[in-house]
């Protein structure tokens, strides 16, 4: 079994409820959404090749494996590190659930503990590597941010992930509209109010410009009314010069 994998490196989390945690990231290729935002394009398509950063930072020290990589092939990348947990980043990881299942199975003998960052969309392929993950970081994506309604995929999802652990996060732009992150707000809420959100201020990219701190501080105010914790977390690995 094999996958396309756009890179495999190890760095700090910058996002969510890890953030500031080492970690082994593996950023698999291929996206079902296109979200206004995003700033990992390179993984929309897949890649001839994965590239391996044994340091962050440190091109010169990249190589480059072609692709697709099995699941031998990347046990025995990811082997150098010492990371504990895993981040199965992309792209869409849940794009390759037959790959990360079996894969999973390999990591969690290793003790190895994994994060699942995924838009959450694909609940049924969610089932399949469910009993892998040590936490799930599910970002509900709104409608003036993809173009679609997501919310009816969302909600199969969490009712899918059940009490697993899991967060969600919401990014924020200054086009994000208060009635679809209260509707947003809501639908979490209706499956599990005990869920954390995370509101995360879009790192201003092209179009997308980060709404203002008394926005956050309104938006954070309105959400806290259905789920008791709501918190605001930058992407932390942008202002401290990360890639």
């Amino acid at each position: 079994m094999n996958a396309r994998l756009v890179e495999i490196m190890e760095s700090i989390q910058g996002e969510g409820l890890l953030v500031g945690s080492r970690q082994v990231f593996l950023r698999f290729a291929g996206c079902n959404l296109r979200c206004v935002y995003c700033d990992t394009r390179d993984s929309f398509e897949p890649q001839p090749f994965c590239l391996v950063r044994p340091v962050t930072g440190r091109t010169d020290l990249s190589n480059q494996v072609d692709n697709p990589l099995s699941v031998e092939q990347v046990l025995a990348l990811i082997k150098p590190f010492s990371s504990q947990w895993i981040s199965l980043t992309g792209g869409e990881p849940l794009l390759w659930a037959g790959f990360i299942s079996v894969m999973g199975r390999s990591l969690k003998k290793l003790g190895h503990k994994l994060l699942l960052e995924t838009n959450g969309t694909l609940y049924e392929q969610l089932s399949e590597c469910l009993p892998y993950m040590d936490l799930i970081s599910m970002d509900y994506k709104l409608a003036s941010a993809t173009g679609t309604d997501c919310s009816f995929l969302h909600t199969q999802f969490l009712i899918e992930a059940g009490h697993h652990p899991i967060y969600v996060k919401i990014v924020i732009d200054e086009n994000s509209h208060e009635e679809e992150i209260k509707q947003a707000v809501q639908i979490i809420a209706g499956v599990n109010r005990e869920i954390t959100l995370v509101l995360q201020p879009v790192s201003s990219l092209g179009k997308s410009i980060a709404p203002g701190f008394d926005r956050l501080l309104a938006l954070q105010k309105i959400c806290s009314r259905d789920i008791p914790d709501v918190r605001i977390i930058p992407q932390m690995h942008k202002h401290i010069g990360l890639i």
